[in-house]
């Protein structure tokens, strides 16, 4: 078995094709076939299933390339640990970012960049599922996420705040201006951009089943996708929502500030998350294991 086979096959299996991975390798699609053919036959097991769309991986391929990724990021940070003993922390740093954590993120990534200049930081901010995914097959050696998402994968994880979940605002939508406490009644009718009934956090519902509580359905003018495009709609005008605070802190100068229900209490925690079943490089340990 050599190194390039291994290349070879990773390339195809997250490509989804010979002809994918020949284009990501910049090597003609014959070779590649057939070093994924020979490696098949050193193994004596089929490591896809072809079909009309492309290859997928067997059982056993699955298992082959999580020991290859394993064994192919184990060898970048060998030759990232030689160089650091002349040079420095070096290295490349992955990390994904769901938006709503923004705030907490970005002051953890600079407390690390402050201790490790020299290593090469790739931010990525995409949906959790995404995130969650990108984790589990190690392409991104941490995420920032909230909680609720990760239980399931037995990922470790850290918690980094505790956040309130507010109404989030801008003065032409605020019902009390006066008020530090907006009373639950103030909403009868006011108009809500909410985020979508299904999103894994359960803050639409939450507020919905306290609104029925004291008589009445939230008036929910938008259901949003993402809390990035509830940012957007609250700022244009179109309602207020029910968020974690720190929110209003992805767009400061906006105008966007945020108050309590009176009586309600709600938090969301923003998490640091990693997955210990893939390798860590040096440069991910060290950013995992950072302290105040």
């Amino acid at each position: 078995m050599k190194l390039q086979q291994l290349e070879y096959f990773c390339a195809v299996a997250e490509e989804g094709s010979i002809s994918g991975a020949s284009r990501r390798l910049h090597v003609a699609q014959p070779p590649v076939s057939r070093q994924i053919a020979l490696l098949e036959d050193e193994l004596g097991t089929a490591l896809f299933i072809r079909g009309s769309k492309g290859v997928r991986l067997t059982q056993a391929g699955q298992s082959l390339y999580q020991e290859s990724r394993m064994l192919m990021q184990g060898m970048d940070t060998m030759v990232t640990n030689i160089k650091n003993i002349e040079q420095g922390i070096m290295g490349t740093l992955k990390v994904g970012i769901i938006y709503s954590v923004i705030p907490y993120a970005m002051n953890y990534l600079r407390r690390y960049r402050e201790r490790y200049p020299k290593v090469d930081l790739r931010v990525n901010v995409d949906t959790p599922q995404q995130l969650i995914e990108d984790l589990r097959h190690g392409n991104v050696h941490a995420i920032f996420i909230r909680s609720g998402a990760t239980g399931q994968y037995g990922f470790s994880e850290r918690i980094l705040s505790e956040d309130p979940l507010e109404l989030i605002m801008t003065r032409e939508l605020d019902p009390a201006p006066e008020l530090s406490e907006i009373p639950m009644e103030l909403l009868r009718d006011a108009p809500f951009c909410l985020l979508r009934s299904d999103d894994i956090w359960g803050y639409s519902n939450f507020l919905s089943d306290e609104c029925l509580r004291h008589g009445f359905r939230p008036r929910i003018v938008c259901q949003c996708t993402s809390t990035h495009i509830a940012v957007q709609m609250i700022l244009a005008g179109f309602g207020m929502s029910f968020l974690p605070r720190s929110i209003t802190a992805t767009v400061p100068g906006s105008g966007l500030y945020s108050k309590p229900i009176a009586g309600l209490t709600a938090h969301s925690s923003s998490m640091l998350v990693w997955n210990e079943n893939t390798y860590l490089s040096q440069c991910g340990r060290l950013f995992v294991d950072l302290k105040e």
